[in-house]
């Protein structure tokens, strides 16, 4: 569990464009300084102690130089930095240079990002920032001697003031030695993070990433499963996020697709009246990942919860929650990520191999050391190590931060990815471990390693943990059994508490590699480090669970608990649930007198199978033999719990208990040193009693509240001066914040996300002057006042609060940087100055204008304003720089010219306009990368000639017209770096001759009714659809399309031939839908990677050739001259067979041998007479028969099926043993006159249970009441 602390990744957010970025940086670190001041002393030992380290570190001779204006050397120094370290001294402002300094690394921050991290030597921060004492008294000297205009003198003032705000390091009392190490290492972790951000892995991963896509199948609707396996440390996990991201990626391209012609209004019409699931809207993702961690149950639990977006489940037993993902998630299109499987029935409790349980599409993607694991899944994809050059780069990236061993190190550096393995993980860690030490000690541990023979990567690995000084070890070791996906900022306070000095080694972890913080201060380790740091526990306790520091495994923490000899165990897991029935005893953990974690889990206890499960007395004062517990959570279950007159557990910083019963005495607890208190999802009211014992928690730094939902109103909540984080997310009921909020002068972050049933906030919290995030996301808010004392806020998100009209944020505007206002009243842009703001959203508000006032937005990256009623955009947008996207999707009422001033905005990238009402775009800027332009009669063609860096492209323009007035496309050609295009235009005749040009092309859609002839494509095409050509000509050649996957052609209805397609040896799926002039014969031989084939209402079509060995979906639909299928052996992979309205088809030749058939839908075949033995279709699921009026028989055992409908089929009378139904579940038999008679007998009198009447037909209650959104007609 992790707390939702604030502060967005706001360098994500800020990545600016390198369109003026200079060279690569020479040096690393610059240092700003004043001579006199600092030269001899802090500076000195500052520049030798970031030398010795490896960090290349500029300083300047400051009191030497001569002249008025800095000069190329210093300035490009400047420039070419990452890090800028300013030292504050009293006399810093008296010197010119050192404000000129400033101000170009001010400017450094603003345009490339470049870090700031100030030094205070001898100062206070609010003298620089506010310029006060000697600084004030620089300034004012300046001013007076009027050497300087004011324009300089302002520009001083405000680096003072922005650099003065920034966090920083304060010298005061240190020592300089201890001070110097400390700015050292917080140097080295941010060259790190910032170098390797370019490329956090240098895997040459396209080749699999394409190769795992392709075979995945992207954009078809088949479901599939791949497994990528590997040893530790090779990179799966980033290889799976890469396609993870993708795939999410691709499902979220929605294209709302409308033509004036009735045909093209059915064009994708679906499939048949009889449908075995229900389409979704939209794709549900989920990510699970430390699966090894985790119990089958637990696991389910998150899939459901996660893919459905509501409340946990309550899974108890394993086979129940099979039976919940079936029918829960069966309709739903999933991509799931399955990270670090190590057994195989967790995947079979998961997704249910060989018979996938998730929808149509769906795609899951599986990691895992162990091969066996992946046993029954079809597509595997190993991964093995880095070739040479890749390795010598990464081992550089981590040991020189640069791409390139120094040349005397060269020989050493490739004996280190020698000895690595080539194992990325490897070279990452020991790459680190040599950062900045001498020849000796590389030369020494590269003899250590040689002697580890290669496959022993753990004990490669372990050179570095050794190396960790004592606390460091004991915070990794922390990690690595318990606080994996944790928040750091809430551990830290365990931690300081035992006095392991987290803030320095916590650094000191990351500097090496061994762990990661990453959003939302998450800390992160690699798997095989985890369970290399475990196994260093079990190694230390003689593999004796019981002698053990720390025990994570919950099974074992339950057997151990009544053994001798536990008294060194610092950290412990406990869970009692259903099946053990097993729960504390009183004298269990009072032995346990060095215990400073416990967390125990009544989750899923049976609490109607229990008894007595209470802390009496006696535990109690055992209990408070634990004088070292820092952490406790405990979840869920107490049946009592008498008072006491001494509260337990007194150096307690941490207390998380989840549904904490009402009757509960806080007063059990001390709460004099409690840090963090969750007591999310608990029955507590505002006039509980525990309110005022809480107040003796004077150190209180976070109260979650999450989802008390009988909490009316807050509790007074003064006392806590020192709280920082106060969480009252879904809290339903309340409907008053307590006016002392106000008081709370450190509160920082303030989620009222979810409080429906809030109307209005108090005027005290105007108080809250260091909040810096607040969430009033779902409330019922009508107006946020105007809080003048809130200048440090610089999130404020009000989604969705419906109500909402009236928005004053003058007090608050300068600090802003995301500012959220969907779906609300709002109608007028907030009043305020908003200079810094990043991010604004008015989505879906009732905004009607956007004022010219706009332009003081210099900060702005991102404006949406999608779904509103702006009628045109101010022509000062041009006037914001910085600005990256704006997003004007369905702004129906936006209309006219588009202002030619955003030609200006050198940053822009995204600009979505589709659905509006535009007519004309101005020449926009080259950066731009992504434009989205349709759904729009008015719009004429516009030149995007000098679109050079333009990569996705919509470009929709719905009307027809004569030849002469059509679109010129002559510009497309020179769009070298598309990769999609979706065009969509019905007064398009011709596309420009040079359109094969486009090499980086990989997606093409092409929606153009009148289109006279199909130019060459580039050969590069990964995917192509094509809607409505109105080809004069009878034949298409798309046989040079060698690496296509995937190919979808629509409605040509004068097309007779598409030539070539034999020759797509790489094709993946095959749609042709309403071609009403295709010729009899579909030649697709030569498709053996073809595994999703699609034909719809081509009429004349009478045989499909071809032996496709690896086609798993096959649907034919109203094909009504149909005879002849594709060869027999190219059944043996399918599994979805869907075949409707082809009146000529006598047989379904192939039968017998699909193996892996689970679903089989015919319908309409007058001429059938015969389902060949379909005893081979072991895993068939769904059979649905209707309208086949001749069939006469249905042969095979069908054991694994669970679905059977069968309607109108009244020569029906061959049916299979009742003895083969062994799994059936779901039935529906109706106007089956034979069969019907048949089933009466006594022999299938159990299939009765599974069927009722309904409507001429039988079908299970069951059914009707679990799935009725599935029903169709029959």
């Amino acid at each position: 569990m992790f707390f939702q602390v604030g502060y967005r990744i706001i360098a994500s957010a800020l990545k600016i464009q390198e369109m003026e970025k200079p060279m690569e940086p020479c040096y690393e670190v610059f240092l700003s300084f004043r001579g006199p001041d600092t030269r001899h002393d802090i500076t000195d030992i500052l520049y030798n102690s970031l030398i010795d380290a490896g960090i290349r570190a500029y300083r300047d001779d400051e009191e030497l130089r001569i002249g008025e204006e800095i000069g190329p050397e210093l300035l490009q120094a400047i420039k070419q930095s990452k890090i800028s370290i300013p030292i504050f001294s009293k006399q810093y402002a008296a010197s010119k240079w050192c404000l000129m300094e400033l101000v170009q690394i001010v400017e450094c921050k603003e345009k490339w990002g470049q870090k700031i991290m100030p030094i205070f030597y001898d100062i206070e921060p609010s003298e620089v920032r506010n310029q006060t004492a000697t600084y004030g008294k620089a300034i004012q000297s300046y001013i007076d001697k009027q050497l300087y205009t004011n324009e300089t003198i302002e520009n001083w003032k405000a680096a003072l003031r922005e650099v003065g705000e920034l966090k920083g390091w304060e010298l005061k009392e240190r020592g300089k030695g201890e001070f110097t190490r400390e700015v050292v290492q917080k140097v080295l972790i941010e060259l790190k993070k910032n170098y390797l951000a370019v490329s956090d892995f240098l895997v040459e991963m396209d080749d699999h990433v394409d190769e795992i896509m392709e075979s995945i199948g992207e954009y078809t609707a088949q479901t599939k499963i791949v497994g990528i396996h590997g040893m530790g440390g090779v990179g799966k996990t980033t290889l799976a996020k890469i396609v993870y991201n993708k795939l999410l990626s691709s499902s979220t391209k929605h294209y709302n697709l409308s033509n004036s012609s009735e045909e093209m209004d059915d064009q994708v019409d679906r499939i048949m009246e009889v449908k075995s699931e229900r389409t979704t809207d939209s794709t549900k993702c989920c990510s699970l990942s430390n699966i090894g961690d985790m119990k089958i149950e637990s696991l389910q639990n998150q899939l459901i919860s996660d893919v459905l977006g509501k409340k946990r489940q309550t899974i108890n037993d394993i086979n129940e929650g099979k039976r919940m993902i079936k029918d829960l998630l069966s309709s739903k299109k999933v991509i799931l990520l399955l990270d670090d499987v190590d057994q195989k029935t967790k995947l079979d409790a998961l997704v249910g191999m060989g018979k996938c349980w998730f929808g149509s599409g769906s795609k899951v993607i599986i990691t895992t050391r162990n091969k066996e694991v992946l046993k029954d899944v079809e597509l595997k994809h190993e991964l093995t190590g880095m070739d040479f050059d890749h390795s010598l780069q990464l081992f550089s990236r981590h040991a020189f931060r640069s791409d390139h061993p120094p040349a005397d190190y060269v020989p050493l550096s490739k004996k280190a990815v020698k000895v690595c393995g080539h194992l990325p993980l490897a070279l990452e860690i020991v790459g680190s471990f040599l950062a900045g030490k001498d020849r000796k000690s590389w030369e020494t541990t590269l003899e250590k390693l040689e002697i580890i023979p290669d496959e022993n990567v753990e004990e490669k690995l372990n050179i570095s943990i050794n190396a960790l000084q004592p606390h460091a070890k004991e915070i990794f070791l922390d990690i690595c059994c318990f606080f994996i996906g944790f928040d750091a900022k809430i551990v830290r306070h365990m931690w300081k508490s035992c006095g392991f000095l987290p803030d320095y080694y916590l650094d000191v972890l990351q500097q090496m590699s061994l762990i990661k913080i990453i959003e939302r201060d998450r800390l992160w380790m690699h798997n095989l480090l985890r369970d290399i740091g475990r196994h260093f526990v079990r190694r230390i306790g003689t593999f004796r669970p019981e002698k053990q520091s720390r025990v994570w495994d919950e099974e074992q923490a339950n057997d151990i608990l009544m053994a001798k000899g536990i008294e060194n165990i610092e950290a412990i897991c406990l869970k009692f649930d259903h099946q053990s029935q097993r729960f504390l005893k009183k004298d269990e953990l009072a032995i346990l007198s060095n215990l400073r974690f416990l967390q125990v889990d009544c989750g899923d206890l049976d609490l109607k199978n229990v008894q007595h499960f209470s802390l009496t007395n006696r535990f109690q004062r055992n209990l408070s033999n634990l004088p070292k517990l820092r952490w406790l959570s405990w979840h869920k279950f107490v049946q009592h719990c008498p008072s006491t007159k001494r509260p337990i557990f007194p150096n307690l910083r941490y207390l998380s208990w989840h549904e904490f019963p009402i009757f509960f005495q806080l007063t059990t607890f001390s709460l004099m040193k409690i840090v963090i208190l969750d007591l999310s999802q608990s029955q507590i009211t505002n006039d509980w009693k525990g309110w005022n014992h809480l107040k003796t928690a004077k150190n209180l730094k976070v109260l979650n509240l999450t989802k008390c939902i009988n909490l009316r109103k807050t509790p007074n909540v003064s006392a806590h001066e020192n709280l920082e984080q106060l969480i009252l997310q879904g809290c339903e009921e309340l409907v008053q914040v307590d006016r002392s909020i106000g008081k709370l002068k450190q509160l920082v972050f303030l989620n009222l996300g979810g409080c429906r049933k809030l109307h209005t906030l108090p005027d005290e919290m105007e108080g809250l002057e260091a909040l810096t995030e607040l969430l009033l996301d779902g409330t019922s808010i009508t107006k946020i006042p105007a809080w003048k004392g809130m200048k440090k806020l610089v999130i404020l998100s009000a989604s969705s609060c419906g109500l909402l009209s009236e928005c004053n944020l003058a007090g608050c505007s300068t600090s802003l940087l995301y500012l959220d206002l969907p779906k609300t009243r709002v109608s007028q842009l907030p009043f305020g100055n908003f200079g810094s703001l990043v991010e604004l959203n008015l989505s879906r508000s009732r905004i009607r204008e956007l004022p010219n006032s706009i332009e003081t937005m210099k900060n702005l990256r991102v404006l949406r304003i999608s779904g509103t009623n702006l009628k045109k955009l101010p022509s000062t947008l041009g006037m914001l720089e910085k600005l990256e996207e704006i997003d004007a999707y369905d702004c129906e009422s936006l209309c006219g010219e588009i202002p030619s001033e955003i030609g200006r905005l050198s940053f822009l990238r995204i600009l979505r306009l589709t659905k509006t009402r535009i007519s004309d775009i101005p020449k926009l800027p080259e950066s731009m990368t992504n434009l989205y332009l349709s759904h729009n009669k008015q719009m004429s063609c516009p030149d995007l000639s000098n679109l050079s860096n333009l990569r996705n492209l919509t470009l929709d323009l719905k009307y027809r017209m004569s030849s002469h007035l059509a679109p010129s496309l002559k510009w497309i050609g020179g769009l070298r770096k598309l990769e999609t295009l979706w065009l969509c235009c019905d007064g398009l005749f011709t596309v420009p001759s040079d359109f094969n040009l486009l090499l980086k092309l990989r997606q093409l859609k092409l929606f153009v009714n009148n289109l006279e002839c199909l130019p060459k494509l580039p050969q590069n095409l990964s995917f192509f659809d094509i809607y409505g050509l109105g080809l004069m000509e009878k034949s298409i050649n798309l046989s040079y399309l060698e690496k296509l996957l995937g190919l979808h052609v629509y409605n040509c209805r004068q097309l007779m031939e598409i030539q070539g397609l034999q020759h797509l040896k790489n094709l993946r799926g095959l749609h042709l839908v309403r071609l009403l002039s295709l010729v009899k014969l579909l030649d697709l031989t030569g498709l053996k990677k073809l595994r999703e084939l699609y034909i719809e209402d081509c009429p004349k079509v009478v045989e499909v050739r071809g032996q496709l060995e690896s086609l798993d979906f096959l649907h034919l639909n109203r094909c009504e001259m149909l005879e002849k299928l594709p060869d027999p052996l190219s059944f043996k992979h399918i599994k979805v067979l869907r075949i409707n309205s082809c009146g000529k088809l006598k047989e379904i030749q192939g039968l017998e041998y699909s193996e892996n058939l689970t679903v089989l839908l015919v319908s309409n075949l007058p001429m059938l007479e015969k389902l060949l033995d379909l005893t081979n279709a072991n895993e068939l699921k769904d059979l649905q028969l209707r309208n086949c009026c001749n069939l006469i028989e249905i042969r095979g055992r069908l054991e694994s099926l669970e679905r059977l409908f069968i309607k109108s089929c009244g020569s029906l009378r061959k049916f299979p043993e009742p003895s083969s139904f062994k799994k059936l579940e779901k039935m529906a038999i109706g106007e089956c006159e034979r069969l019907e008679e048949i089933l009466k007998s006594e022999e299938y009198r159990d299939l009765k249970k599974v069927r009722i009447p309904l409507a001429g037909c039988e079908m299970s209650i069951d059914y009707i009441k679990s799935t009725v959104g599935n029903l169709y007609p029959i």
